[in-house]
């Protein structure tokens, strides 16, 4: 008989032999070697617009391509200054900005930065295509450039400048709109909600014939104008958006972005955020460090709104602290200065407060600054709310902290991320045209309360920090269009990249869609129908005349 131990012990000994067997298995196997082949590459960035929300996420996908041993040129107008936080980046100016925040206020106070803006920020590009287009090709011949990463609003040259000169294009945005547009989907930037899934069949037909025609007429004299020039320059032009690019990458992502299917050399690769942000300034982290629970505020630095709306926000901030709905206020007012404000606040109790002793740090629970270090405010712990523009960097970094948002949208997407925002259930908005103080407390109040909009929050914190790994794909799609490119004997448009171009933009709309095939269904339907109606029309006629010849 068998030793009851041994029973006991056959199952460990068992396992023992199996693991040996498989770790002499497996040591004769390869490993699966995941390096490439690279050699130095030279990148152009090129951006019109500008400033962080534009250049920002773009150097943070071109820093890989750096750290993999390829050297980027940063093209914009402006100086972005970016040394310390890209070092080795070489960038060229293409000037001074063409327009600055300042001399653009009254504009961006009292009206919606829409298509309409769009149409004015192209014809001052249009002003200095002639000589931007000569930078550019100056740049190419003398950085020996092999791609060009251009940011798609209103840089047509940069896009004009890489086809000409048979360069591989990347085109970057944040707004999906741009690139890939869907009849069910909209932005308030075109003059429609986010969805029109939901939306009456009155409201589908605007804006999905009416809408565009006013848009198409927004944009109809800066297009025919810039035309015009390529005319003049004997620059080759390229209808469509999507073939003038190689790739089209979009700083978004599902869960924020609402989700439509996209052709192969579209790709969604946000959040695209930095690996490193600056730390607390330590005023800023004593007070945060004091307050258990605090509302940070920034509105960026391009967008203003009025002196009654500042008031208005810096009473609700007052009446918030008072109501102990919070006990600390952050606001880093960037470019709005003391003088954007009323002297007096009035509050609901029937008392008064003077504004310049709480925009000097007179009051305990509010500390004004003119910068705040927004990624390390947003992430510390006592943070509990952020009173934003709704700018898509904002945005970013909230979802990724996972702190629920109130909006002031001011224009540009702003208005269409806060719609964004509100349908993933982190947030609520504003209007800036009817602002009420009692319309802004509530509303903190209900966003800090509210459980729903806490579980809604870590669950789009998860979603933002898992996919703000794609940058990194963003970069080897980059790679993958230098290496292939490297194959060629020259630039050929018909030929690079055709591999990635849906077969539904090849055929066309109408044999993509079956057009062909169901028209000439109805047409052999309609044909047997006709017969057949011709058939019993005769067959009644021959009867009738066959009664007709018997009775006579």
């Amino acid at each position: 008989m068998i030793n009851k131990n041994l029973v006991f012990l056959l199952p460990i000994l068992f396992l023992l032999l199996n693991q040996v067997h498989v770790n002499a298995v497996t040591h004769n196997y390869a490993p699966r070697n995941i390096d490439v082949e690279r050699s130095p590459k030279n990148i152009l960035v090129g951006s019109y617009v500008g400033g962080r929300s534009h250049i920002k996420p773009m150097l943070d996908v071109t820093t890989i391509l750096a750290e993999r041993g390829h050297n980027v040129i940063l093209l914009t107008f402006g100086k972005f200054e970016p040394s310390s936080e890209y070092p080795g980046l070489k960038q060229i100016t293409l000037g001074p900005s063409v327009s600055t925040v300042k001399e653009n206020k009254r504009l961006k106070v009292n009206s919606d930065v829409d298509f309409r803006t769009m149409a004015e920020f192209m014809k001052l590009s249009i002003n200095t295509y002639n000589e931007t287009y000569e930078k550019y090709k100056n740049v190419v011949k003398e950085y020996n450039i092999d791609l060009f990463f251009c940011d798609i609003l209103t840089n047509e040259v940069c896009i004009d400048a890489a086809h000409n000169l048979k360069k591989p294009v990347v085109g970057f945005t944040s707004f999906l709109q741009l690139v890939d547009q869907k009849s069910y989907k909209s932005d308030p930037f075109f003059g429609c909600s986010i969805s029109l899934e939901n939306e009456s069949f009155f409201e589908r037909f605007r804006c999905n014939l009416i809408q565009p025609l006013q848009n198409a007429y927004a944009l109809w004299a800066p297009n025919r104008q810039l035309n015009d020039l390529r005319n003049k320059m004997n620059i080759k032009m390229v209808s469509g958006i999507l073939p003038k690019l190689s790739l089209a990458l979009v700083d978004n992502f599902f869960g924020f972005e609402l989700p439509q299917s996209l052709t192969p050399n579209v790709q969604e690769i946000g959040p695209v955020l930095s690996d490193e942000y600056p730390p607390l300034t330590p005023e800023i982290s004593n007070f945060i460090n004091l307050h258990k629970r605090v509302l940070y505020v920034a509105f960026g630095g391009r967008f203003f709104t009025t002196t009654e709306n500042n008031n208005k926000i810096l009473q609700s901030l007052v009446e918030v602290i008072n109501k102990k709905l919070v006990d600390g206020v952050i606001w880093a007012l960037s470019e709005t200065s003391k003088d954007d404000f009323y002297p007096t606040l009035n509050l609901t109790d029937g008392t008064q407060l003077q504004t310049l002793p709480v925009l000097n740090n007179k009051h305990p629970h509010i500390h004004i600054t003119k910068f705040a270090p927004q990624f390390a405010v947003l992430n510390h712990t006592n943070t509990k709310l952020f009173f934003s523009h709704g700018g898509t960097g904002s945005v970013h970094e909230s979802l990724y902290a996972g702190v629920p948002m109130l909006v002031l949208p001011l224009g540009g997407d702003q208005r269409g991320n806060a719609q964004r925002l509100a349908t993933a259930g982190v947030a609520l908005s504003l209007n800036k045209y009817s602002l009420d103080v009692n319309d802004i407390v509530n509303k903190i109040d209900s966003l800090l309360k509210d459980e729903h909009v806490k579980k809604n929050s870590e669950r789009m914190k998860f979603l933002a920090r898992i996919n703000s790994k794609r940058k990194y794909r963003a970069a080897d799609l980059v790679e993958y269009i230098l290496y292939s490119n490297s194959l060629l004997d020259k630039y050929v448009g018909d030929e690079f990249l055709k591999e990635w171009i849906s077969i539904e933009s090849r055929m066309g709309f109408i044999k993509a869609n079956d057009l062909d095939i169901y028209g000439a269904l109805i047409g052999v339907i309609l044909v047997l129908i006709g017969g057949i109606t011709i058939k019993l029309t005769s067959n009644r006629s021959s009867s009738s005349f066959k009664i007709k010849s018997k009775k006579a």
